[in-house]
């Protein structure tokens, strides 16, 4: 049985168990990096939203030799474990004086994401896009978003200026930032940190949830303010949309030689809807001033930026 016809099959089988008070609706989602995710959305009459459950792992279960009935009950348990009826949240979101406080900024690859970028206000930075999101509150722990969507402009009759604005004062505040070096880094996750003293000195810059942590780097001063403590500037991985590697650059190695590193990285260690770009970028600490230092073949190399000029960054 091929996929879509799997996901139909759970869907009728849903539809019957939960009856004439459900909606039962299979929905395709466009994730960043143009990574597409199809899954079945369980909506209880009266409510406005509902999760999504994707289908990508129980097809891989149902592939493997699982019974589809206990997939089923298995999607079943997930929905009554996650279900909600925010109607008061749903309501709020279409208030803009309660959003307005809310709205916060994330960085995402522009080429990868075209097609998204056509449904969303953006800016672009570099070869990235700013894309904007409205925290919604922590739902078991995690923090909650909504993407914002043109549509939702044109609901709230405000211009992509007044968003790009409110981001760059919310932002910093939402997501304090928070740079660690690579020893106590690998120590919050656990592992051991045995960093030779001689080893390349690496620091770790994300925000104080570790989620789409490299919009950090966009946040004014900052950049800045750790280049001048080093007294150095910076070489920038682009770990992944969630963190960023600051290296100081004292001139002794060239900025081509961690281009094979960043590609690696990224092809066996990233999820591909994780991946914020293949290229390193370099901070300038005299001309406060952030560009791309090397890009791989077939991705254009965009100019650069300066970071104290930036409204986005002037938070």
């Amino acid at each position: 049985m091929r996929f879509n016809e799997f996901t139909e099959l759970v869907r009728d089988k849903l539809d019957d168990i939960c009856g004439p008070e459900f909606s039962v609706t299979v929905y395709e989602a466009l994730k960043n990096n143009s990574v597409t995710h199809k899954g079945i959305s369980i909506r209880e009459n009266g409510c406005n939203i509902s999760p999504t459950i994707y289908m990508d792992e129980f097809y891989t279960d149902y592939c493997d030799g699982r019974d589809i009935d206990e997939i089923v009950n298995d999607i079943l348990r997930i929905y009554s474990e996650n279900r909600l009826c925010p109607e008061l949240d749903v309501m709020r979101f279409e208030d803009y004086e309660w959003v307005k406080d809310r709205i916060f900024f994330k960085l995402i690859n522009a080429m990868d994401n075209f097609r998204l970028l056509q449904q969303v206000p953006h800016e672009n930075v570099m070869d990235l896009s700013v894309v904007y999101g409205v925290y919604m509150g922590d739902h078991k722990g995690a923090f909650s978003s909504v993407l914002i969507r043109n549509e939702h402009l044109a609901g709230w009759g405000v211009s992509e200026e007044e968003i790009k604005e409110r981001a760059a004062r919310n932002t910093r505040d939402l997501l304090p930032y928070k740079i660690s070096t690579m020893n106590e880094m690998l120590e919050g996750t656990g592992y051991e940190a045995d960093v030779p003293e001689d080893a390349l000195k690496m620091y770790v810059m994300t925000n104080n949830i570790r989620l789409n942590g490299a919009g950090t780097m966009l946040y004014g001063g900052v950049l800045k303010s750790f280049a001048s403590t080093l007294g150095s500037d910076l070489f920038i991985i682009p770990s992944s949309v969630h963190e960023l590697i600051l290296i100081p650059d004292d001139g002794t190695f060239d900025p081509q030689a961690l281009m094979p590193l960043i590609g690696e990285v990224n092809d066996t260690q990233v999820e591909k809807e994780e991946i914020l770009s293949y290229s390193l970028y370099r901070y300038d600490l005299e001309k406060d001033m952030m560009e791309i230092s090397a890009a791989p073949e077939g991705r254009k190399k965009y100019g650069g930026m300066c970071i104290g000029s930036k409204k986005v960054a002037s938070a």
